[in-house]
């Protein structure tokens, strides 16, 4: 697979990530099946989430207006 075509694959790639994380420690070698597994499906799962779920990058005024909104600051008058 060389990239993840629908949502299925998706969840199946999520599944399987999920499977193979607790077989691979900061001990295990790069060069172990499981190792190699996880890195790659890894990428796949977020160029796809990437794609497909991202959310994008605030705007400058979006994120005066959350700290204004959380910190009770008075809206200043644009």
């Amino acid at each position: 697979m060389t990239k993840i075509e629908n949502e299925q694959q998706y969840n199946w790639a999520v599944a399987r990530v999920e499977q193979l994380l607790p077989l691979v420690t900061d001990e295990t070698p790069r060069s172990d099946p499981h190792s190699i597994e996880l890195e790659l499906l890894s990428h796949l799962v977020a160029d796809y989430s990437d794609e497909h779920f991202s959310i994008g990058r605030p705007s400058a005024l979006s994120i005066i207006q959350e700290l204004v909104t959380t910190h009770g600051v008075p809206e200043p008058a644009f």
